[in-house]
């Protein structure tokens, strides 16, 4: 019996017999690289995995490799694999694809965007949700019809069929005019089949998924009797995705604030004097601020989109990849994160508002000594200019 090394952190307790790791298909060991910052730069270079498969054993292992956060759930059950890389639902097989979610930014201004890609050599880029979601199809070989490319006005792409790099290196540059406050990219990888049923398949075969789309584990299992069916449950996933990688870019913002505060934090505990000043503390609480209404305020990540109240199976597949993804948990976390930092950070504030209270009262107090001193200097000054005048007049009065 050989553990698949690094499944064994991922599916525990799960032994495979008589089995190679040099054997598996590229699809049968499948990780989620979760919230991972790229650059294209990066992507280029190769430091930087372009999915989240594990490759053949011919091929160079990735240098970087997140893994779920979770450790009790399997990502695939490898019983569904076969040596062609298709997986087994329901005794059919289907190919396993990516699909790749990445967020570069606040927002895409939609209008432009849509202008940008049909001047671009795409037209049939198209509105799918005004003021939410555009589509269009992108050639590529693992689709036969053309990749589904949606680009969210909350500022991500996903792109189903595409990998990382593809999506960075051809689809990132055209959107980059559109773009509006601009972030450091973070991506979420995942698998996905697609079963394209007739409408008698449709009718006949009703199951506990009622013939929608759904999860099986931690593969997206895309199902529907039209191709515009289809694109509607890849929507709703879509938002599901995009929820994983901007709540990312806040973890990341988080990440970056906390040493900040930490180095002052340790500052207090040696009883050393603080090195920063108020503007830089109360900079900082604007940031941890700003972070808290960009989660809990300014956007709907931390609620479903009215859109979908309507639609209850388009609601069931948001709130299932949400709960795959751990998005509640995380943004939980996040949230007491936010607290804590916060708590910190007026902290620090209020220990430099005090030096600077006992500050001002010692300078106080050096003022009224100085005013004291000079008080007591013309006193003196007074005095002997009266002993002096007192001394000339009984001068006189004896001369005379």
């Amino acid at each position: 019996m050989v553990y698949a090394a690094a499944a064994k952190r991922v599916v525990t307790r799960m032994v495979v017999k008589d089995f190679k790791v040099s054997c598996l298909p590229r699809y049968c060991l499948t990780f989620r690289r979760s919230n991972s910052s790229l650059s294209r730069g990066q992507l280029e270079n190769g430091r930087k995995i372009t999915t989240s498969k594990v490759p053949k054993a011919s091929k160079a292992a990735p240098l970087n490799q997140n893994l779920r956060r979770t450790d009790s759930i399997p990502l695939l059950d490898i019983s569904k694999c076969n040596d062609q890389g298709f997986y087994d639902y329901e005794g059919k097989h289907y190919e396993l694809l990516v699909c790749t979610t990445i967020s570069t930014c606040e927002s895409y201004d939609l209008p432009k965007s849509v202008e940008l890609l049909r001047n671009a050599g795409f037209p049939n880029t198209q509105i799918l949700i005004p003021n939410e979601a555009i589509h269009l199809k992108y050639p590529s070989s693992a689709v036969k019809s053309g990749s589904d490319v949606l680009i969210l006005s909350s500022g991500t792409i996903i792109a189903f069929g595409l990998d990382e790099k593809t999506v960075m290196d051809e689809i990132f540059p055209l959107l980059k005019d559109s773009m509006i406050t601009p972030y450091n990219p973070q991506s979420e990888d995942m698998d996905y089949i697609e079963i394209n049923e007739n409408q008698s398949q449709a009718t006949e075969g009703k199951n506990n998924n009622e013939n929608g789309s759904f999860m099986d584990g931690d593969i997206i299992c895309i199902r529907g009797s039209t191709e515009n069916e289809r694109l509607l449950d890849k929507t709703a996933f879509a938002f599901g995705l995009s929820r994983s990688t901007r709540l990312a870019i806040l973890e990341s913002s988080l990440e970056q604030q906390i040493p900040l505060t930490r180095k002052s934090t340790e500052e207090l505990c040696a009883g050393r004097k603080l090195r920063v000043n108020g503007t830089e503390v109360l900079r900082s609480i604007g940031k941890l601020l700003l972070l808290r209404g960009k989660l809990n305020l300014y956007s709907e990540l931390i609620e479903t989109p009215d859109l979908y109240w309507s639609e209850p199976n388009l609601e069931k597949i948001y709130r299932d990849i949400s709960r795959n993804l751990d998005i509640s948990p995380r943004i939980n976390i996040l949230n007491r994160k936010l607290d804590y930092a916060t708590d910190e950070s007026r902290a620090v504030l209020a220990t430099l508002n005090e030096e600077k209270a006992v500050r001002l009262e010692w300078i106080i107090i050096y003022l009224i000594m100085v005013e004291v001193a000079f008080e007591t200097f013309h006193f003196y000054e007074r005095y002997g200019r009266k002993k002096s005048n007192e001394d000339k007049n009984d001068k006189l009065l004896e001369d005379d």
